[in-house]
């Protein structure tokens, strides 16, 4: 009888580990979570310095993101979330960080932030029926809670970011393709209230109203190296900033300001406005009423309105805009204006002047020039 060979079969005790996606790079955690149920009650048991890694998939809910807690997508992953109002509510804190999520709002708004801090990095926001992303603060250390936005997507929501007495950054990106045509919707960004707004390389284009708009006394923006394009009701508008002689509200430098329509860039009784090395081009005209019986095509490069005062424009090339490449209209005090202008209807435009406006005489069009004005009367809502 042949003898069969022995079989040594070693069980091992250890058990099997689940697979588990990999954390995007960079992220600094104390404990990484992966949700084994519910993203609410993985969100609501987390505790500071906590990751919430996310594999692909779609999150239906109102979420809350505790304070000094990052939810990032899994490295590669293609993650949704989507249902609430706001979907996403973050608290913030100097390690709260919400990176790689598609927020989609639906009938409420996407991402609600208050007070900050917080990082964003490379989050699409879109569809949301009231605001993409709403930062707000009405803390007295606004100021130390900044809300920091890195290449995120924000597009066709009622406003892209609006942001309420928050400091907010944003440092590339796109913000696009709003919808809405009434005063307060529609518009890229909008800041109020004594927010603090940076914008740095952002494209912020076609929005169905304004591409930013800056409303109220201590409102206060920086826009570097930035495309606005082709926005419909203006690419930048600045109202109501007050300051003491020599401060800058609102400083534009570098990038270009291009196939707006109605104006490039404009301002009503603002002081402070700061426009350098920028590009304004080709503004398109709308025909705008101006009374019962008369109507104007408007479309101006550049736009002071009434009360404006204390503005620097220096080395900004003003070109084809289809009415005024620069139009000054009942401004004050300390307006000065140098650069390039050509192309469109008229050059440089002063009328009804408060004070001497400083520009170079050969570039202002003759004094007997003068254009109907709609947009001095006009105040939007933020």
């Amino acid at each position: 009888m042949r003898s069969l060979p022995w079989l040594l079969v070693v069980a091992s005790c250890t058990p099997i580990t689940p697979f588990q996606p990999p954390p995007p790079q960079g992220l600094r955690c104390d404990r990484i979570v992966i949700p084994p149920g519910a993203l609410e009650a993985s969100l609501a048991s987390a505790s500071a310095g906590d990751c919430v890694i996310l594999p692909s998939g779609t999150y239906s809910g109102s979420f809350v993101l505790p304070e000094n807690v990052t939810l990032a997508a899994s490295d590669g992953a293609m993650v949704t979330l989507t249902g609430g109002n706001p979907v996403l509510t973050v608290k913030g804190g100097s390690r709260s960080i919400v990176r790689g999520l598609r927020i989609v709002g639906g009938s409420g708004s996407g991402i609600a932030i208050e007070p900050g801090p917080v990082q964003l990095i490379s989050v699409a926001v879109t569809q949301s029926q009231q605001s993409a992303i709403t930062a707000t603060c009405s803390r007295p250390d606004c100021a130390e809670r900044e809300i920091a936005m890195t290449d995120c997507e924000v597009t066709q929501s009622a406003v892209g970011l609006r942001i309420v007495g928050a400091r907010v950054s944003v440092e590339g990106g796109r913000i696009a393709e709003q919808l809405g045509t009434s005063l307060s919707s529609g518009s890229g960004v909008v800041a109020s209230d004594g927010a603090a707004v940076t914008l740095r390389n952002v494209t912020i284009e076609r929005n169905q109203n304004i591409g930013v708009l800056l409303d109220g006394a201590a409102t206060r923006a920086t826009v570097d190296g930035c495309t606005i394009r082709e926005n419909t009701g203006r690419g930048l508008w600045a109202q109501g900033q007050t300051a003491d002689a020599g401060v800058e509200t609102v400083t534009v430098t570098g990038g270009e300001i291009s196939g707006n329509s109605l104006i490039g860039i404009g301002a009503r009784d603002t002081s402070g406005l700061v426009i350098r090395q920028t590009r304004i081009l080709t503004t398109k005209a709308i025909r705008v009423p101006i009374d019962i019986s008369t109507s104007e095509d408007i479309g101006d490069g550049i736009g002071l309105f009434t009360g404006t005062r204390a503005v620097t424009i220096e080395g900004v090339v003003a070109e084809n805009n289809a009415r005024a490449q620069v139009l000054a209209d009942g401004s004050g005090l300390g307006v000065t204006v140098s650069g390039t202008v050509s192309g469109g209807r008229f050059r440089v435009v002063v009328q009804r002047p408060v004070a001497p406006v400083m520009v170079e005489q050969a570039l202002v069009d003759a004094p007997a020039t003068e254009l109907l004005v709609r947009a001095a009367a006009i105040g939007l809502a933020p």
